[in-house]
């Protein structure tokens, strides 16, 4: 049988066959590059989000602190019968004086303090009166939050506190409101932070040079294109909902452009209530890089593809050279594993790349809020110790300043350790069963009286290589969260260890509610927590899993609703004699 036409035919399909596999390739190289922008994208977001959540809790809680003040103000003894005074005609020096020896007058935001009647300013502390109110913004813990504008034209934010008589406003300048709300931000160099007033009227934006503050209807009709950004904080804070968007942003070096990408936390629906946040954070700097990567990634796939048809055709045509070609097969197959194996390892250090910016993000937040909680602590001591004997309410007011600002900086010492990269820990032989009994007499204390614990210590002299401090605190996380679970109602806690085989079993176990269903896969993330609001930040349990981690363990856990639940760490056992202790980083 003549089988020539057939080799023929063949002959003629296979460039056919070979562009199709080149565009199908294409295809498919066009249609990852696509998935890979839109994940950059969904992270740039996420990032950008976070971010302006950062700059949203910042300004709350300057506007708590201030507003708290504010009301401790007007509340200080003698300040209603200097203002009884005032209104009878005898002079306001005593009223003013008061107000300018307050912390708040000097405080470095706060640029007056103002005494408000029928809506208009008639004292101040710094001699100027001739305030013009434009727009209330909201109000916080019972203080109006306003904007105005002071007799130089300047946009000020203005919080005032209703008292007996008359009102009191702190005054704040909106340049230096702006510089407050971006302090503390994780944004990147070249990210921009925009604030708009809930009322749609003013626009706070840094530029070339320095903090501006404009009206929007201003801001757009002097260039509507370099402010596309503000179109699209209008926008969305007209849809009331979080959003991100691309625009075309100017960057604080002067004359130079780039497409940027914009998140918004929408006023009145977001945590401040009173300013629209918007974060903007270079595209271009994202996707060239990728954009440069998937041309040489479809240049060299089009090479393979244009080699791979060239080598098929060459095996059609001679099969003497069949095992040659068998080779440069096994090699491809050798090449595309490798290929496998480097993907795995980019996605790896992606990983641990993400983990290193969480965790510097997280270090960052805990120094600066140290640097913020240490003059809180240090102004309660100074003003319980100057507060007459009498005043016992005032005294109470400040002692409880002082008590919130020790839970904060336990919080921020639990953050840091979340945190911590790259300290030198001691590992040396730990006995678990003596650990366990440490922990337990340390937890005794706090133990609740209708609950009880059980042990059951079987190691039989096996010990654990690891930091003896981060293992106490392990179980003790553990063993604290087991009472926690069982509360008033009481229970059993059972406490035990084992040795199998190469490892050390260390198990707590409790007969409480248990955790919920839809819990369970997020527990060990950092910040969750199924406690109520206020009783935990949800750091413990990824305390615990981190310290797991660094001694090449494991964790498992084991819950049912009404019947308990247990934690089950295992972790390498010493083998043989007891190595000496070895410091790892």
């Amino acid at each position: 049988m003549d089988k020539t036409p057939h080799r023929d035919r063949l002959q003629r399909l296979l460039p056919i066959m070979a562009s199709a596999v080149i565009i199908a390739g294409l295809l498919m190289m066009v249609a990852v590059f696509r998935h890979s922008q839109d994940t950059l994208v969904d992270s740039q977001d996420s990032q950008l989000m976070r971010t302006a959540q950062s700059v949203d809790n910042n300004i709350i809680g300057h506007f708590n602190w201030y507003c708290s003040d504010l009301a401790y103000v007007i509340s200080r003894w003698g300040f209603k019968t200097a203002e009884r005074r005032w209104l009878n005609g005898e002079g306001a020096d005593e009223l003013l004086r008061l107000l300018r020896e307050t912390p708040l007058s000097r405080t470095e935001a706060v640029e007056n303090m103002l005494v408000v009647q029928d809506g208009a300013a008639v004292l101040s502390t710094e001699g100027p009166t001739d305030y013009t109110s434009i727009v209330r913004l909201g109000e916080n813990n019972g203080v109006d939050i306003w904007l105005c504008l002071d007799g130089g034209g300047q946009l000020c934010v203005a919080l005032v506190q209703p008292g007996e008589n008359a009102k009191y406003a702190a005054v704040i300048n909106g340049e230096t409101f702006f510089a407050l709300a971006e302090r503390l931000s994780a944004a990147e160099t070249r990210d921009q932070i925009l604030l708009m007033d809930a009322a749609g009227q003013y626009f706070f934006h840094r530029t070339a040079q320095g903090v501006h503050v404009e009206t929007v209807e201003e801001a757009l009709a002097l260039d509507a294109d370099a402010h596309s950004g503000l179109r699209q904080m209008l926008e969305i804070q007209e849809s009331g909902q979080p959003g991100a968007a691309f625009f075309r942003a100017d960057s604080l070096i002067e004359g130079e452009h780039h497409t940027a990408r914009i998140a918004i936390l929408p006023a009145p629906d977001n945590v401040n209530g009173c300013f629209t946040v918007g974060i903007a954070g270079s595209y271009d700097q994202i996707v060239r890089p990728l954009q440069s990567a998937a041309v040489q990634m479809i240049l060299c796939s089009g090479a393979v593809v244009a080699g791979a048809a060239i080598l098929l055709l060459f095996l059609l045509r001679s099969r003497r050279h069949h095992q040659q070609t068998q080779a440069e097969l096994d090699l491809l197959r050798q090449k595309t594993r490798a290929m496998e194996e480097l993907s795995a390892q980019t996605q790896q250090i992606a990983h641990r790349q993400r983990l290193e910016t969480i965790g510097t993000l997280t270090s960052g937040i805990a120094h600066e809020f140290n640097n913020l909680l240490t003059p809180i602590m240090g102004y309660s001591i100074l003003i319980l110790e100057k507060l007459p004997a009498e005043d016992t309410e005032s005294y109470d007011n400040a002692l409880e300043i002082y008590k919130a600002s020790q839970k904060a900086k336990k919080i921020i010492s639990r953050l840091s350790n979340l945190s911590r990269k790259n300290t030198a820990q001691t590992f040396r032989a730990v006995s678990p069963d003596r650990l366990a009994e440490q922990v337990l007499e340390v937890a005794g204390p706090v133990r609740p009286k209708t609950v009880h614990i059980e042990t059951g210590f079987s190691c039989g002299g096996q010990d654990v290589l690891g930091d003896e401090t981060q293992l106490f605190q392990l179980l003790l996380n553990l063993v604290l969260n087991a009472f926690e679970a069982l509360g008033a109602q009481g229970g059993t806690v059972r406490v035990s260890t084992a040795a199998q085989g190469s490892h050390v079993v260390l198990r707590v176990a409790d007969n409480g509610p248990g955790i919920p269903e839809e819990a369970r896969d997020k527990i060990f993330d950092p910040f969750f927590t199924t406690k109520g609001s206020g009783k935990g930040i949800g750091l413990g349990l990824a305390i615990v899993y981190q310290i797991v981690e660094t001694h090449g363990g494991s964790i498992t856990m084991e819950s049912a609703a009404g019947q308990g639940t247990a934690f089950t760490v295992s972790l390498p056992a010493v083998q043989g004699e007891a190595p000496p202790a070895t410091e790892q980083h």
